[in-house]
């Protein structure tokens, strides 16, 4: 008897198997993580030495403060009204105790000839305040800055944020010494600050980026005399 293949060519698949494709949604998504993921090391990359300045506060608040005793000892040349610059306190120089800031205040500064002399310190305003006369006193500092950039304030303002109502911060300049009390902390939009350059009274403004890092808004920390 002869058996005769009734299966025809059709009914085999010679192709290979074939695999759904990842749906377009799912692999969006997937590029999405890839980008945040390195940028987020690209981040932290770009602003270590500010994320570790942070990372050590918020671990140990009192890290970076002053000592009661240096504290004590800015208090008394205030109020004898006999301050003399000393290699720890110079003259032209700003102090926040809480956070340990000590830098050097150019004073006077334009605005086109700010960034470059942040590099120097902290930076006064050209057209704003002096101590004793009446006015706004406007100081800016860098809260961060690119790791590779010359400079020993890049981060000098990193822990600003951190200030809160009450805290103390003194200036000094020209032999003088003045302690201020903060009483309002608040975040403004770049085109605002001009708003605030001017205020009538006198008091003390400091100004830097937020968040860390980035170049979105101001964060300003007014304080009043004391």
């Amino acid at each position: 008897m002869i058996l005769v293949d009734t299966i025809g060519d059709s009914d085999i698949n010679l192709s290979p198997k074939r695999f759904k494709k990842p749906h377009i949604l799912w692999r969006l998504i997937k590029n999405l993580s890839l980008i945040l993921f390195f940028s987020v090391i690209v981040f932290f990359a770009t602003n270590l030495p500010a994320c570790l300045v942070i990372g050590k506060y918020k671990l140990n608040p009192t890290f970076f403060a002053f000592n009661q005793s240096e504290q004590d000892d800015l208090t008394i040349a205030s109020t004898t009204g006999q301050y003399k610059p000393t290699k720890q306190y110079p003259d032209k120089s700003l102090f926040i105790p809480k956070i340990g800031v000590v830098a050097p205040v150019r004073y006077d500064i334009k605005a086109d000839a700010v960034t470059s002399e942040l590099k120097d310190g902290v930076v006064h305003l050209s057209g704003s305040g002096h101590i004793d006369d009446g006015k706004n006193i406007f100081i800016t500092g860098h809260s961060s800055n690119y790791w590779w950039e010359e400079g020993q304030y890049n981060i000098i303002f990193a822990l600003l944020p951190e200030l809160e109502s009450g805290d103390l911060i003194y200036l000094t300049d020209k032999g003088q010494l003045k302690r201020f009390k903060v009483s309002d902390k608040r975040e403004v939009r770049k085109s605002e600050v001009d708003d605030y350059l001017t205020l009538e009274g006198e008091q003390l403004t400091l100004m830097t980026c937020v968040p860390v890092g980035t170049n979105l808004k101001r964060l300003l920390v007014v304080a009043v005399p004391d």
